[in-house]
């Protein structure tokens, strides 16, 4: 009984060890495919390196549904960002067994920076103890001076802001509630437990408002670094079952209506 057993993990253990190979080599064979879709096809082994590192990191990326691996790490390359690497820029996540691409908000940070559109891009988080102004209208102000010594106290609210080229100050400001309902609303990971959402929601919050800039504040751009930073405010930000409206190998987003991505 005990040498069958042995057996048994013996044969699964090579059946993993070959998946492994398998999809090793189905990435490494895709290069020319990432270099072509790359903002700088010269980086094209650095990325199929990083990807390399990802699965050989996750068992679950290894045992995942092959085709959306492969669609996921497309769409990494085509946006520029390194999934799963020290940097921080984008991940490539398991639902179950279908794997689904996400940008961090390094990566949305370094998408800005890369449009050419802002002088500078900013966020922060408010915290209870910390002595801030926010006004909106015609006479809008905004200060926030985080306290220096002592507790700082709970996250109350997030904030993104930039200063755009030729002229002009954006602001996004979100309480931590309206997080809370935002994640609620449009992540599909919201409520698991291994959720970056429920393990590391600073970071999830610090997305959201950033993402709110880009897609609500940010002027529009045509250029191919413009319309990149377009898609990553506004892909993500969709519910569920609007997902099967947008087309993840375009350059646009389907809409029933033709022109710029709409606003909220």
């Amino acid at each position: 009984m005990g040498k069958t057993t042995s057996v048994t993990k013996s044969k699964k253990t090579q059946s993993s060890a070959n998946a492994k190979k398998d999809i090793f080599a189905v990435v490494q064979a895709r290069r020319d495919k990432y270099a072509m879709v790359l903002p700088d096809s010269g980086q094209a082994d650095r990325f199929v390196s990083a990807c390399l590192i990802a699965i050989s990191m996750d068992v679950k990326l290894q045992q995942a549904n092959r085709d959306s691996l492969l669609k996921a790490i497309m769409e990494s390359a085509r946006y520029g960002l390194e999934p799963n690497s020290p940097l921080g820029e984008a991940a490539l996540v398991c639902y179950g067994s279908k794997v689904e691409f996400l940008i961090e908000y390094r990566g949305m940070l370094k998408l800005a920076w890369q449009s050419g559109l802002v002088e500078m891009i900013d966020y922060d988080i408010i915290k209870e103890n910390d002595q801030f102004e926010f006004q909106k209208g015609f006479n809008a102000k905004f200060e926030h001076s985080p306290l220096l010594t002592g507790a700082r106290g709970k996250p109350i609210a997030y904030y993104a802001y930039a200063e755009i080229k030729g002229g002009g100050k954006v602001l996004t400001l979100m309480s931590k509630d309206e997080i809370v309902e935002h994640g609620k609303q449009y992540s599909k990971s919201f409520g698991v437990k291994s959720s970056p959402w429920q393990t590391n929601f600073d970071a999830m919050a610090i997305k959201t408002v950033l993402r709110q800039l880009v897609d609500k504040k940010l002027p529009k751009s045509t250029t191919v670094e413009g319309r990149t930073l377009a898609r990553a405010g506004h892909i993500e930000d969709i519910p569920e079952e609007r997902i099967q409206e947008y087309d993840a190998t375009a350059d646009v987003i389907i809409d029933n209506a033709p022109g710029e991505i709409p606003f909220e």
